[in-house]
């Protein structure tokens, strides 16, 4: 999709907001949110997505309905339309950033594996007040989006450890990023067991990937964003049952959105530096399958009894935060994770859990998520979920001591706390929000969300 920008509408189509008190004078349309219509006039055809009332109005509110006007654009098979962007009277912080962004990401389709494509608009001609460097810079970020939303909804045998490594290596054509590769022999050597051990049963070994994208040489603040990769999760000996097992390609979202940050800050090159870290495995049932019930000594030096196979992601971020934390010594760490099914229970696929052994940091990613939309609600670590977590046999256990399943996602996150030392952390849970299984609503497609991106683009770049 090509975007222009243009002092007026041209296209013989166009895509128009309008407010329940703007509404009056259409036929047969309220303006409500959610609300989108139709309309010919001669040769024009025009969509009126509806925004509700102006009090209301807020920056997710036109993303949605520009999501769902290019939709329709697309529905009716049109090649070019005009976004006339949102009146200024609305007063709505970063309407025009929510309009472009609810087009690029709400025209998203992942046809990769269809003999027939899906029709797409091929050009859009932004009416209004935005410059041209802005919009560049919403391409970017949704540019990113789209890029991890490709990866979680590509095959798992395509999308494999050493593929994220090799979509890694091409980021460092970029002078601002350096890529290191630690592959299963040097996993094994220097002692990140936990990580080896969940990947090697499979025929695609694990990899722990480092991207350093240093945009500031003059600063010594460094921030790490670490994602859990893995690439299928049959969950090992403790295998998942059919209705669980089919989209596990996803459990490697959070790669993917790290990924995708560090694409977007090697095309912007904005003044800041970060260490992308990805541990990858495929979490296989084999002959050389890890066993529940054995203790592993972790890259830490802590044991840890496998109480489940089925909580392998909490093992590898274990080995590597704990590795990311020693020999990159960053000033704050975030990581991103599908971890836990109870974060669903909590919060649906709406909002993601964040938890955090440091206040500010916690209250900057809240509002860096309100602001990109990527909304995330903070829960407690206290004392007892982290002694929920200690062992019997060894010094942790990879599964609470309360009941099956109670305050899972809590319990997981006290888990990968004891591997971050004195760092100030922040985990974000993002098991109900990077997978879509429903129908596309709002900017959100079917299948890969792309969560995190924007969300960590706009913490990184404030």
């Amino acid at each position: 999709m090509k975007l222009k920008l243009s002092r007026s509408a041209t296209s013989t189509t166009q895509i128009q907001f309008i407010t329940k008190e703007d509404a009056k004078g259409i036929t047969d349309f309220c303006g409500e949110s959610g609300e989108t219509e139709v309309r010919y006039d001669k040769k024009s055809t025009m969509i009126y997505c509806g925004l509700g009332e102006k009090a209301l109005c807020n920056a997710q509110v036109i993303r949605s309905a520009s999501a769902r006007g290019i939709r329709k654009a697309i529905e009716l098979k049109r090649d070019g339309v005009s976004l006339v962007l949102p009146s200024q009277k609305l007063r709505v912080e970063g309407s025009e950033k929510a309009a472009v962004e609810g087009v690029l990401l709400g025209s998203y389709s992942f046809s990769k594996y269809k003999s027939e494509k899906p029709h797409a608009v091929k050009t859009v001609e932004i009416t209004g007040d935005l410059s041209s460097p802005d919009l560049k810079k919403i391409e970017t970020i949704c540019g990113g989006v789209n890029y991890a939303r490709d990866l979680v909804n590509s095959n798992a045998s395509e999308i494999t450890p050493e593929k994220l490594a090799q979509e890694a290596s091409a980021l460092s054509l970029s002078k601002r990023i350096k890529v290191t590769v630690l592959n299963e022999k040097k996993l094994k050597q220097q002692g990140l067991n936990l990580l080896y051990a969940v990947g090697q049963a499979s025929p695609y070994p694990p990899r722990l990937i480092i991207m350093e994208y240093s945009g500031n040489p003059k600063s010594k603040q460094r921030t790490a964003i670490v994602g859990k990769g893995i690439t299928f999760d049959s969950g090992g000996q403790n295998l998942k049952p059919t209705g669980h097992i089919e989209t596990m390609r996803l459990d490697m979202a959070g790669a993917a959105a790290v990924l995708g940050t560090m694409k977007v800050l090697s095309e912007l090159k904005p003044a800041v530096n970060v260490t992308g870290v990805i541990g990858a495995a495929h979490n296989a049932i084999g002959e050389n399958s890890f066993f529940p019930g054995d203790v592993y000594k972790s890259y830490s030096g802590k044991t840890v009894e496998i109480n489940s196979s089925d909580a392998e992601g909490r093992l590898l971020l274990a080995d590597t935060v704990a590795y990311c934390h020693k020999n990159y010594k960053p000033d704050r760490l975030i990581d991103l994770a599908t971890l836990t099914g109870g974060i669903l229970l909590a919060l649906g696929e709406l909002v993601a859990g964040v938890f955090s052994n440091d206040d500010e940091l916690a209250d900057e990613l809240f509002k860096s998520g309100e602001k990109s939309g990527e909304r995330l609600w903070r829960f407690p670590l206290y004392k007892e979920y982290c002694d929920a977590m200690k062992g019997d046999l060894s010094d942790l256990r990879n599964l609470s001591k309360f009941k099956k399943g109670y305050a899972s996602s809590i319990t997981g996150a006290a888990f990968i706390k004891e591997f971050i030392g004195d760092v100030p952390w922040a985990h974000i849970d993002i098991a109900g929000t990077a997978f879509n299984e429903g129908q596309a609503r709002g900017e959100i497609p079917q299948y890969g969300t792309g969560f995190g991106v924007r969300l960590l683009t706009e913490y990184l770049l404030k």
